[in-house]
């Protein structure tokens, strides 16, 4: 099965699976979830963390973000378990974001969850941020992917089932095509 063939076949199977749960009565709230009662299920964790909170990365090869700074452990077993045996901590790398990268990552993740709120970077950013990533919304998603309001970019259902594919358009250029272990 080609890619493009492939693609359209998944896409139909979760655009199925969402109107199946749809159906039963839950609502969609990512990519990825959905829940039965919207206004009693929230997703604290995953809220929180998109919008900066720190994580501490448990494992080989975890992401984690902690006082600002981005983190990842060693991605092999063998210098993760030796770092822990020499009570070491089992980071391979650390970056600390810059204002528009701490933008752009909350952003990226935020999108996620189907819609952004321009108040929610206003609030939370040296300046207004809207006007920069809405413009990089429109020209990332075009109009059937998005609607854009004053305050708020939402995905339609097909943005939000095609949105992994599209944030690789709002990264800066120095962060296209890195590698991630």
């Amino acid at each position: 099965m080609g890619s493009v063939a492939g693609w359209d076949l998944k896409r139909r199977w979760v655009a199925d699976a969402f109107a199946a749960l749809e159906r039963a009565g839950y609502h969609v709230a990512s990519a990825y979830t959905a829940v039965k009662n919207p206004k009693q299920t929230g997703f604290a964790f995953r809220d929180r963390l998109w919008e900066g909170a720190d994580l501490v990365g448990i494992g080989v090869a975890s992401f984690g973000h902690i006082n600002g700074v981005h983190v990842q452990n060693v991605d092999t077993w063998e210098r993760y378990a030796a770092s822990l045996t020499a009570g070491e901590l089992p980071l391979g790398r650390a970056y600390r974001p810059s204002v528009d990268e701490r933008l752009i990552r909350e952003f990226i993740l935020q999108i996620k969850r189907g819609a952004v709120r321009s108040p929610y970077f206003e609030e939370n950013t040296a300046g207004p941020a809207r006007p920069v990533q809405a413009a990089a919304c429109v020209a990332a998603v075009g109009g059937y992917l998005a609607e854009l309001s004053p305050d708020r970019i939402a995905l339609t259902r097909e943005g939000l089932m095609r949105v992994d594919s599209l944030l690789h358009r709002f990264f800066l250029p120095e962060h296209t095509g890195i590698r991630y272990t």
